[in-house]
Parts: C-alpha cells; sequence; structure tokens
C-alpha cells in the first residue's frame, strides 16, 4: 500500500483540494476516488489507460467520468509516498494543454524537494 498525500503550498493553500472541491461531488468524486484507490494499492505498478509518463517524475493519472476527462498530476517522493500536485478538467485534445500543467507540476515538485528533503 503507498500513501497519497496531496502538495500543499508554502501558503497552506492544497490545489488538489481546490480542484477537487470544484467538481461535481456525486457525478465525478466516486470515478476520482475509485482511480486514486488503484493508484495508492499499486503504485508504480499501476499501468495502462490510468497512468502516463510526462517527464521529469511527474506522472498523469487519467480519470474518464460521464463529465468528461480529469488529470491528476503526481510523482513519487519516496518508496512510499506518492505526492499529487494538483488536478485539472481536460476539455482540449491538444498536447498545449500540457506545457502550463506539466510546469506547474515541476514548480510544486521542486517546492516539496526543498521543503522536505
Amino acid at each position: 500500500m503507498y500513501e497519497i498525500e496531496f502538495y500543499i503550498k508554502p501558503n497552506g493553500r492544497c490545489p488538489t483540494e481546490d480542484f477537487l472541491d470544484s467538481i461535481n461531488k456525486k457525478v465525478d468524486i466516486p470515478y476520482i476516488e475509485n482511480v486514486l484507490g488503484h493508484l495508492q494499492e499499486h503504485g508504480p505498478k499501476l499501468t495502462g489507460k490510468h497512468v502516463k509518463y510526462l517527464e521529469d517524475g511527474i506522472y498523469e493519472l487519467r480519470i474518464q467520468t460521464v463529465s468528461g476527462q480529469f488529470r491528476l498530476l503526481y510523482f513519487f517522493f519516496d518508496e512510499t509516498k506518492i505526492i499529487i500536485t494538483h488536478g485539472f478538467h481536460k476539455k482540449e485534445k491538444k498536447k498545449d494543454v500540457y506545457n502550463p500543467q506539466l510546469k506547474t507540476a515541476l514548480q510544486y515538485k521542486q517546492d516539496y524537494y526543498d521543503r522536505n528533503d
């Protein structure tokens, strides 16, 4: 079993919680919780349709709900801890959507390591 932790900014805000608070609780959250459960159980062994490696240690957790496609970006901090940096609703098919999201995840990862290493 792996421990899932949401990244918290130095100001105390949690981008993942902010994202989850913005989506439909009854429709989308059960799907997200289900896929997070798979990630928690399988960690780096989770592959296939739910996970895509992006770059520099950042992974994308892919979640399809009736409302659309959602993404949670994450990295591994140690052998048992998974840090979810933030999430977003993927509305476009373009790859360009990933540049700002990946940049944000990399900044949060660096901050996390600076404060926890």
